[in-house]
Order: C-alpha cells, then structure tokens, then sequence
C-alpha cells in the first residue's frame, strides 16, 4: 500500500519551504539579482571616481590642509587631541582600528539585506536614497580630491592602522579598494547616519533603536581616533545623506516610498 501521510509530509515540506523562500526573497530571485547587480553598479561608479583621483596628489593634499586650516579658524580643531587621548589606551586604537575596517561595509550590507528582506515595502525608497548619497559622494571625490588628516605631515596625527594593525589603507587588499583621497564627504559617516535612522524608524524593539543611536557616535570616534577623517568631513558626510533623502523624497514616484520620518507612527504602533 501506497503510504498516504508520507505524500502528505512532503508536501508539508515543500509548503514550508516555498513561504521560507518567499519570506527571504520577497519578490523572487529575478529580483533579488536585479537589486544586487544595482549596488554592484554603486560600487564601480565609486571606483571610477577612485581612478581619476590618482595622479592629483598636490590637489587633494591641498584641499586637505583648507580643511583642516579652517578648522583652526573656527577653533574646532580638536581632532589630534581626540587621537592623543585615545592612544593612551592600547585596548581602544585596537578595537576603533579593527572598527573602522570592518563595520562600515558590514552593517551597511547587513542593513540592505535586512530591509530587503523584512521590510521590503520601504526597500525601494531607502535603496535610492543610498544611491543618491553615494553618487553626490562621488561625485564630490572626483572634483574636490582631498586628503585625510592621516596623510599630511602638518596634522599632528598618525595613521594609527599603518602603525598598530596588519590591516590598513597603505597596501595590501584595503590599499588597492580605498580611494586615498575621499575624505570629503566622509562616506563612513553617511553611511552610519543612514543605517542609524532606517534601523531606527523601522526597526522593532527597543535595543536595536538604542544601538542605531548609538551607531554614529561610535563611527565618528572611529574615523577621528584612526586618522581618516577631520570633524568637518564627518560633518559633508551628514549633509550628503541628508539632501540625498530630501531628493529622493521630493522625486519618488512610488506609492510605497512613504517618507521615513512619518514612520514613527508606525514605529509606535509596532512596539
């Protein structure tokens, strides 16, 4: 005899399997290779931009030392005492040197896949404001090269990775991707203070609002203890992401692209 349950667990299975399927890849894997080969295009723009900067040492060191000059014209210039007092704590460079290598790239893939995964009705929206960001970026490092503080002698500060971690920007895989001179806007900001408010609005829970909070704080101490970037960087970074969320929202044509600042009705509703 033919045994009936058995047909009936497998088909059980394969129910299973096709809503874990759905849940993961929302709509479909046609679409889940059209968004991934989307954010592959970001990342070759961003390179391109990395291959016209070479060759304008003078330039970028130049913008380099106007940024920090202005710094010390409005009495803001902070940074190396930042740097010093951190090093005065071998555990802390280790850990915002091992940070900033890292986490940039690894929360922001995980706050993508994330979105696209759980909350994919507001995926849309976030993705072109991500790109937006990173094309006003690009832009940017393409017409004003600038160097980080890391790279110039009159800074009085140190490129904690080069001296104290095998990983750093100077060689090596790290030194072949990072562009030496897009230090204005700093990208690491940008990208911190858009996971920071996507996880925020549309997370559920309290902790992981807390650490979304928490999140660019960490970032900013991260790229200024290493060397990588001054204040007023962190500062283009932040404006960036923000008019890149103001365009995006002033030229979104789908329904779905509800402005993020209105979620907190949803946010609310969701505890």
């Amino acid at each position: 005899m033919i045994d009936v349950s058995l047909g009936r667990r497998w088909r059980a299975v394969t129910r299973r399997a096709t809503m874990a399927k759905s849940e993961f890849l929302p709509l479909g894997g046609g679409d889940a290779l059209r968004q991934f080969l989307i954010l592959f295009g970001c990342y070759v723009v961003y390179d391109l931009a990395r291959a016209l900067a070479r060759g304008r040492d003078e330039v970028a060191l130049a913008n380099g030392r106007a940024v920090m000059n202005l710094e010390k014209a409005l009495h803001v210039y902070v940074e190396p005492w930042i740097q010093a007092k951190v090093s005065h704590v071998g555990a802390l460079v280790t850990f915002f040197n091992f940070f900033y290598i890292n986490a940039h790239l690894t929360v922001m893939i995980g706050v993508l896949l994330w979105l696209y995964v759980k909350r994919n009705e507001y995926y849309l929206f976030c993705r072109n404001w991500f790109l937006l960001m990173n094309g006003l970026a690009v832009t940017a490092f393409a017409l004003v090269p600038t160097a980080p503080p890391r790279l110039l002698p009159t800074s009085g500060m140190v490129d904690t990775m080069y001296l104290f971690s095998s990983s750093n920007l100077r060689g090596g895989t790290m030194g072949w991707l990072a562009n030496p001179y897009a230090a204005v806007p700093s990208l690491h900001f940008g990208y911190a203070l858009f996971a920071s408010l996507v996880v925020y609005f549309l997370a559920r829970g309290v902790w992981p609002r807390r650490l979304a909070v928490a999140y660019p704080f960490v970032v900013l101490l991260s790229i200024v203890v290493t060397g990588n970037h001054f204040l007023f960087d962190a500062l283009g970074g932040a404006l960036v992401a923000i008019a890149a969320y103001l365009l995006t929202l002033k030229f979104s044509l789908e329904p779905a692209d509800e402005p993020l600042l209105v979620l907190n009705r949803g946010r609310a509703a969701g505890r």
